[in-house]
């Protein structure tokens, strides 16, 4: 299917819908008539045949009382050996109802008040936040960037602030949001031998993992190294990016060492009693197994690559200066406006002037990336047009 015709397709207005990131501008920003690029949810509808299989389901069985369905661990199993030659076993399977509820679990299960937790910034600011409130110690590592704006890491630095700070776990995200950064097995390699080195344990948030633009391929970090580093690896996911059904709480989280996944589901256990989410489950089935929902899948991956390659494209020609990061995996343009624009006139420019909701630099890391924007791609061409056309107008001098 051609960009245009998924578009017109799959498409949908969501104004008036109770969508956050539509409706609820009023919880970040000054005004409400603004162009929404700031959650990071798709405007376009998932694939007919999951909406199928989720109204078959309601309407042939109560939603009672249920157990896991285990042809829904069959599809999640043959989705990773298939897409990202990665061998579960049913056995790891466990869960939650979204990424962060998990990573808060984590830390709940793994640490206790005070301790560290290492992150590499700029990161998704829900990792600062769940380990804060948690009452742990954010360690944050600042990544390096390079002419090209990609980002890496000081693996030295990295070691030296494990050690200073005593960390005993790493929130690792792969692909990296907001960056856009795939990462390698070499560089995965290096940063998993240092938590190995020092009794980190690492939580791996893969929830990108299928939303693959550039060409580096997606690695799982359960198969680093020929599965080097699974023992210590705790790796999220779920459907809810690669198919835009956030709404459907639950994630995968897959736990190869036996008494760590012992361990996180007796903490579960303390705070959340439930049995299985039916309709995720069927969506999830549907969605791994259907070829309808892969070839979906491969139609928004296109989408979104025409709304980067022209954003970038008339940026750069108007705005020669501008620093935009590779975006090799997720649907996040990651832009740093600093030539251009001071740190304290962000918000007005975007918020008054561009007239655009994005998601701002510093709710990613602090004020030293108060001149960045994070844009979210998985909308329209027409709507990328909008803020395009509007940055240049308002941003040039």
């Amino acid at each position: 299917m051609s960009t245009i015709d998924f578009t017109e397709t799959y498409y949908i207005d969501r104004r008036g819908s109770y969508s956050r990131k539509w409706d609820g501008e009023h919880l970040k920003f000054s005004r409400t008539d603004l162009l929404p690029l700031w959650v990071a949810d798709m405007d376009f509808m998932p694939p007919q045949c999951i909406q199928e299989a989720i109204c078959t389901y309601v309407k042939a069985q109560p939603l009672g009382y249920t157990m896991t369905n285990p042809k829904y661990l069959e599809a999640v199993i043959d989705w990773y050996k298939r897409r990202h030659n990665c061998i579960l076993s049913k056995d790891w399977l466990t869960s939650a109802p979204n990424v962060i509820t998990g990573l808060m679990w984590c830390i709940g299960a793994f640490t206790k008040a005070k301790d560290a937790i290492a992150i590499l910034t700029p990161v998704y600011g829900a990792f600062d936040t769940s380990a804060s409130d948690a009452q742990r110690q954010i360690i944050a590592v600042p990544m390096s960037r390079d002419e090209d704006n990609r980002y890496s890491v000081d693996y030295d630095a990295f070691e030296k602030a494990i050690i200073k700070h005593n960390v005993t776990l790493f929130i690792h995200c792969n692909p990296h949001n907001p960056v856009g950064h795939v990462w390698t097995e070499d560089e995965m390699n290096q940063l998993f031998s240092i938590c190995e080195r020092h009794g980190v344990l690492i939580i791996s948030d893969e929830i990108h993992q299928d939303l693959i633009t550039g060409p580096i391929t997606f690695m799982p970090a359960l198969s680093v190294s020929n599965d080097a580093y699974a023992d210590n690896i705790l790796s999220m996911s779920s459907l809810s990016k690669s198919f835009n059904m956030a709404s459907l709480h639950h994630a995968e989280v897959i736990i190869p060492n036996e008494k760590l996944r012992s361990q996180y589901n007796a903490f579960k256990g303390l705070v959340y009693h439930t049995d299985s989410d039916v309709i995720a489950e069927a969506a999830i089935t549907v969605a791994y197994t259907n070829p309808e929902a892969e070839a979906w899948l491969t139609d928004v991956l296109a989408v979104i690559r025409e709304n980067y390659e022209y954003l970038c494209r008339e940026l750069c020609t108007a705005l020669p200066q501008i620093r935009i990061s590779p975006m090799d995996g997720t649907y996040l343009a990651w832009i740093d406006f600093g030539a251009y624009v001071k740190a304290e006139d962000m918000h007005d420019l975007f918020e008054n002037k561009c007239r655009i909701a994005p998601s701002f630099g510093e709710w990613f890391g602090g004020e030293n990336y108060a001149t960045f924007v994070r844009l979210n791609l998985a909308t329209s061409l027409e709507n990328i047009k909008t803020a395009t056309h509007n940055i240049i107008k308002y941003v040039l001098p």
